[in-house]
């Protein structure tokens, strides 16, 4: 948004609405307008956050958008108290910052110009903080399914330099749901979850989904990848025959898709002309905490937070042909898939980051790839999470 824009839309507003005053009022500001389970929204955080949103040019109504926008907000800060995220004060200022320079302005100067039309710092803070502690809930929750293999890179590769439709064959089972049967159906849809047979899967359907193809034991017709509900595609491009997504929680039911089958033309991604990996070690007094440290690292880019944290401790990342790699650290990575690790004795492990075709360009293309597959991923397990978190609250408006 550029800057001459924003200023007027917040003008405009500043000599439309008058600054809401902390003052009683029939209807107190600080009553409750919406309430989630035990917690509420105020009706001058609803005020603030029209203000806002109006002030940003939002699409949509504002009204309609600020009461959406703060239920999921409420159930978002919940659910990062609940898994113990904590912010640092330093993210938060780069978030505001980088939130700030959206408008081609510094933080200060975008402050001012929201006080202007009389919405406060506070809202503003709000609205980045809770956005930033749930792509932090996310990544820890939904971390270790987000991972990209290489034969799901060289599938989505493929499908990019080629034109090449991938289509799979599924079987779906879709169970109902209400806020009274939300628990006990989300219970059965875990264990139908843990189901690897085909045949037992599809039997499961017959008994326990309402979809249409219930009678046919829950089986669906080859579809094109790219055709399916764009929350349910990373899903099931990370699925190998046989196996089942994690339940998803859609609007009145909860779904659970297996894997029966998958469709795509010869292709072979060329021998890795360079491997990508990191070493990491620890002081021989802190051989215990190495267990831990591989358990609790989901992506390489991961060891840096954790050698920033340990002084002591010593972090060595590089990409090299296979030809300059010591020969014992190459025996173990080519038994490795991106971002897996293995001990090299008690107080080291190297890990994988990325087999790329040369040290260069493809490298970053590779990688550009498998970060956006992981994103997709990270989104659509997050949309579920939250819908389900929506399906769970007590949404009243009193």
């Amino acid at each position: 948004m550029k800057r001459t824009t924003l200023k007027t839309v917040l003008f405009a507003l500043s000599m439309a609405i008058a600054p809401v005053a902390p003052v009683a009022t029939a209807q107190s500001p600080f009553s409750a307008a919406i309430k989630i389970d035990e917690t509420v929204v105020t009706r001058y955080e609803l005020d603030q956050r029209i203000r806002f949103l109006t002030a940003l040019n939002f699409p949509g109504i504002p009204s309609q958008i600020a009461r959406e926008q703060l239920i999921d907000e409420k159930l978002k800060r919940r659910a990062a108290k609940e898994a113990g995220v904590i912010l640092a004060p330093e993210a938060l200022s780069d978030g505001l910052t980088a939130f700030a320079a959206r408008g081609n302005m510094d933080f200060e100067t975008f402050v001012g110009e929201l006080s202007k039309a009389g919405i406060d710092r506070y809202t503003m803070e709000q609205f980045v903080e809770t956005n930033l502690l749930w792509i932090e809930f996310v990544r820890g929750k939904f971390g270790r399914q987000s991972r990209v293999t290489d034969a799901q890179l060289e599938r989505s590769v493929k499908a990019d330099k080629s034109g090449t439709a991938v289509e799979v064959l599924l079987t779906e089972i879709i169970m109902g749901a209400t806020p009274l049967t939300q628990d006990s159906v989300a219970q059965t849809a875990a264990e139908l979850a843990q189901i690897t047979s085909i045949d037992e899967f599809s039997q499961a359907a017959r008994s326990y989904s309402d979809a249409p193809t219930r009678d046919l034991g829950g089986l669906v017709t080859w579809q094109k990848l790219d055709s399916l509900p764009p929350v349910l595609q990373p899903l099931v491009f990370g699925l190998a025959p046989g196996e089942v997504t994690e339940p998803l929680v859609i609007p009145n039911a909860i779904a659970l898709f297996q894997m029966r089958g998958i469709r795509e033309t010869a292709y072979r991604a060329p021998r890795a002309g360079a491997l990508d990996y990191a070493r990491y070690s620890v002081p021989a007094d802190q051989a215990a905490r190495l267990d831990g440290i591989i358990a609790d690292t989901v992506h390489c880019d991961d060891l840096y937070a954790w050698a920033k944290g340990n002084p002591d401790h010593t972090l060595d990342r590089q990409s090299q042909i296979p030809s300059d790699i010591p020969q014992s650290i190459q025996n173990q990575l080519d038994r490795l898939d991106d971002n897996e690790a293995v001990k090299l004795d008690s107080t080291q492990f190297v890990m994988l980051c990325a087999r790329t075709a040369t040290l260069e360009t493809e490298a970053t293309d590779l990688e550009a790839i498998r970060s956006g597959l992981r994103n997709k991923r990270l989104e659509s397990l997050a949309e579920g999470y939250l819908e389900q978190l929506r399906q769970e609250a007590r949404i009243t408006y009193p």
